[in-house]
């Protein structure tokens, strides 16, 4: 599958918001994938970008799992991703940390840029390298109670391999200690079921699981 741009956004046309806009709105129905492009430059100019984050698990419209490398996302796609993510941050000029993020059509590889935030780092702080190549990763979100307003769990896991860090997300889940957020239950279903192992992730999944 061939990567296709449809739209990028330019520093021109940036308008500002509060969060990241999955924040209000999850992917839309059939094949739309959202994923996270991070990106590293430091004071000298030196830019790098880390692979793909897919934010692959979704609850009333938050965010619940992002992993990293996004599951079967073609090699061309992503390379594509990291150079427009790295366009971006050249054009508007970033210093330390920023994320580009994009929706992508997984039926046709077209994707646009839907948000891009810089977050400049503090003077004379160091600026982390880019994501490992070889390590797998899970980002699990645990809210503690039905009461949004109050802080979430977040949860790092990792793995050498994605089978890896979901057996050890599934334990680490399973083991948490105190009374069970309003989410975990839902997590440990998707961590183990058929359709997640497999790869898939978004929309597809909640119509694969229902």
């Amino acid at each position: 599958m061939g990567a296709k741009v449809s739209t990028v956004m330019s520093s021109r046309g940036a308008t500002s918001r509060r969060g990241p806009p999955t924040d209000y709105a999850g992917p839309a129905a059939g094949r739309e994938r959202r994923l996270d492009i991070h990106v590293f430059v430091s004071e000298t100019g030196e830019l790098a970008t880390g692979r793909a984050w897919e934010r692959c698990v979704w609850r009333e419209a938050r965010v619940l799992i992002a992993e990293c490398p996004a599951p079967h996302l073609p090699s061309s796609v992503e390379a594509a991703l990291r150079t427009i993510a790295a366009d971006v941050a050249r054009d508007r000029g970033w210093q330390g940390m920023g994320t580009v993020a994009f929706s992508l059509d997984d039926r046709s590889g077209v994707f646009r840029v839907s948000d891009a935030q810089a977050q400049p780092n503090a003077a004379g702080s160091p600026v982390a390298g880019p994501d490992p190549d070889a390590a797998h990763a899970l980002e699990m979100r645990i809210d503690g109670c039905v009461d949004r307003r109050l802080p979430c769990t977040r949860l790092l896991v990792c793995g050498a391999t994605r089978g890896e860090a979901l057996r050890r997300a599934y334990r680490a889940l399973s083991e948490m200690p105190g009374p069970a957020g309003v989410d975990r239950a839902f997590l440990m279903n998707r961590i183990a079921s058929r359709a997640y192992c497999s790869g898939l992730t978004g929309t597809r999944l909640d119509q694969a699981v229902g």
